[in-house]
């Protein structure tokens, strides 16, 4: 699964400890999260395919983000 970019301000340490907390099944896998220097978020990336229901829940999070 790959998003991309939009206009959101968060950390990152926010944005993983949701993704976790919201997806457990993630808890091990690589996972690559990228801000601009304002805390946008640029990019994330999961090394697990998510279904379309979650990847959904995390647009509404994050709206910035397309796929």
């Amino acid at each position: 699964m790959k998003l991309e970019n939009k206009s959101k301000l968060d950390d990152i340490d926010n944005i993983s400890t949701w993704l976790i907390s919201n997806f457990p099944k993630i808890k091990d896998k690589p996972i690559s999260i990228e801000v601009n220097a304002q805390g946008k978020v640029n990019h994330i990336e999961i090394g697990y395919d998510l279904s379309k229901n979650d990847i959904k829940k995390i647009k509404e999070k994050y709206p910035e983000l397309s796929t």
